[in-house]
């Protein structure tokens, strides 16, 4: 594949044609399977996915698809890259309608996320896009993005995933909920992340271990090359191998002095 940034971006976009017409009605939320990660597969997942797949597929790109649906699956003849997707990432927003939404669509050159060469983020609702070529930088609508400068947790937007979390991890946020004033959660964390990399928001944080690497896969790049970070929550570098059984916990921050705030509250909470 000649450009690749091109090519996700098109698939993106058909993407997004194509699952227009179902978005919020009662046939997006029909059960068609289970997916590699576990969870149920559920038709509008399913249609946005075999549409990337169909893609890949009539360009003869060989590649290994690594899928939260799917799960790993060669295509064509001695594959060297691989593609990355979440066909519908904040499934639960787009079969009630509510406007926050994406397909995520990453490439890399080695099966590990540090190897991520290229990320596409579409947000399905509104044809908002997100993304990056390594050393290229960010962009979002064709233009050029960069991380908030914001250092304060008084006044930074923040938001935390924190659904489903067990007890020792709601006490491990409580000091970081009472610090900040501004908390969000849209439901759409490969999308937040990317909110991030624009300056929107100031900090991402999900320290759950439950997200898959297949959520964050696109929105990684974009954040770094937008001069952001997304680290664990002992400040090493992520290091997740590209499979969509793999959990995550990150903190994706704008600055690294914000990232040094948050990390020094949630340890408090300890």
């Amino acid at each position: 594949m000649k450009d690749w940034l091109e090519f996700l971006i098109k698939t993106s976009r058909e993407v997004c044609s194509a699952i227009r017409p179902i978005i919020g009605s009662a046939s997006a939320s029909e059960v068609v399977g289970k997916g590699a990660g576990g969870d149920w597969t559920l038709k509008i997942d399913k249609l946005a996915e075999d549409f990337i797949i169909n893609s890949l597929k009539k360009k003869n790109i060989s590649c290994v698809v690594v899928s939260e649906e799917l799960g790993i699956m060669e295509i064509g003849s001695k594959p060297d890259v691989y593609i990355v997707i979440d066909s519908i990432d904040g499934t639960t927003n787009a079969i009630r309608g509510v406007p926050f939404f994406c397909t995520s669509i990453a490439m890399s050159r080695g099966n590990f996320i540090k190897d991520i060469d290229v990320g596409v983020v579409l947000n399905l609702s509104d044809g908002t896009i997100f993304y990056a070529k390594r050393g290229k930088g960010a962009c979002m609508n064709d233009r050029k993005i960069k991380t908030s400068d914001r250092a304060s947790l008084e006044d930074a937007v923040i938001g935390i995933d924190f659904s489903k979390a067990d007890e020792k991890v709601i006490a491990k946020l409580m000091p970081l909920f009472r610090k900040v004033r501004h908390i969000r959660h849209f439901g759409a964390n490969a999308l937040e992340i990317c909110y991030v990399a624009s300056g929107s928001i100031d900090a991402f944080v999900d320290v759950r271990s439950m997200l898959r690497v297949t959520d964050i896969a696109a929105s990684y790049i974009i954040l770094k090359e937008s001069g952001g970070l997304i680290l664990t929550p002992d400040g090493k570098e992520l290091d997740y191998i590209l499979e969509p059984t793999q959990r995550v916990s990150f903190i994706a921050a704008s600055n690294p002095i914000i990232y040094d705030n948050i990390l020094k509250i949630i340890e408090l909470g300890k």
